[in-house]
């Protein structure tokens, strides 16, 4: 892959990190970080970013975007950017960091007649700079599949137990299929794109709402009010830009905050849990549970609790 930016004269002032600075000495770094670059950098390799908590800004060259809990963007080789904290609301990012030749050695520089292309979940990410898409978000079935991955990578690392770079390679690779069919999926949503670069401020500001208010009463009505839009075309842009119903969106926030609860407070009861993030209904949370997860609140609670054990979301 050509990248025709690498030797712009602007970007010849900007710090590039490369994979041979991190500690480890490995072709490949993750780290969970409640902490984030706020000046302007670019890498030398492929980094995965996902926003597992709050919410804050990520400027792509200088272009800023507003990026929340489950967004999840990957930046190719030499592209400027750099992350602004919105505020006082805690948050926490996932950076999965590798360079292209730990997919497969195929990849080395060295070796002029590779193509990255040949792999084909990587070519949603590894484009021309104007090309490269600021976030994609994850929610559901794929989001609780993704921080699977991502967490199941930190403990891998963590621990280093015999072969563990191989399982690594096999986690990333399964991840970055993952995230492509998320992405074409996306695509077909182009239309809701461009009704929402129109509408950008208006829908922010909903989205805001519904992320500060998804464990309690939160309303479609409530929602079209703060984006200062009429109901129905409020459901017809959400609907355009998600690819799913309001209340859907909703239930997606709420099952992803269940499945963090029922991984780390044994202590609550199942209906505690259903509460806590928004239902009123035990048995509809478990129905709705099992179709985004697969599983029963209380089977994932003691799948998850299971050592050595992994829970694969259905899609």
């Amino acid at each position: 892959m050509v990248y025709d930016y690498l030797e712009k004269d602007e970007y010849q002032g900007i710090p590039l990190c490369r994979i041979e600075e991190n500690d480890n000495g490995l072709p490949f770094l993750i780290t969970r970080r409640n902490h984030c670059n706020v000046r302007q950098h670019r890498h030398a390799y492929v980094q995965i970013a996902y926003i597992s908590k709050g919410r804050l800004q990520h400027v792509l060259n200088r272009t800023v975007f507003d990026v929340f809990r489950g967004d999840i963007f990957i930046i190719p080789p030499f592209v400027p950017h750099h992350f602004i904290e919105s505020g006082s609301e805690p948050y926490e990012i996932i950076e999965f960091e590798f360079v292209p030749e730990f997919i497969n050695e195929r990849f080395s520089r060295s070796d002029q007649g590779c193509h990255f292309m040949d792999f084909a979940y990587l070519e949603p990410f590894l484009v021309a700079e104007k090309e490269v898409r600021p976030r994609l978000n994850l929610s559901g079935s794929v989001q609780l599949e993704v921080e699977r991955i991502l967490n199941e990578v930190i403990v891998e690392c963590e621990r280093q137990e015999t072969d563990y770079q191989l399982l690594v390679k096999a986690l990333l690779q399964q991840l970055l299929i993952i995230v492509s069919r998320a992405f074409s999926r996306s695509l077909r949503g182009s239309e809701g794109e461009a009704l929402f670069d129109r509408h950008r401020a208006a829908l922010n500001q909903a989205i805001n709402y519904i992320h500060q208010h998804y464990t309690g009463a939160v309303s479609v009505d409530e929602a079209a009010r703060v984006a200062m839009l009429s109901q129905s075309y409020f459901r017809y842009l959400f609907k355009q830009l998600f690819q799913k119903s309001f209340i859907e969106y909703v239930n997606d926030l709420r099952i992803a905050r269940a499945g963090d609860m029922l991984k780390s407070r044994q202590d609550l009861r199942i209906v505690d849990v259903c509460h806590a993030v928004g239902f009123n209904n035990v048995n509809y949370f478990n129905r709705v549970f099992r179709t985004a997860t697969g599983l029963s609140p209380m089977a994932y609670r003691r799948a998850v609790s299971l050592p050595g054990r992994s829970v694969h979301a259905r899609r």
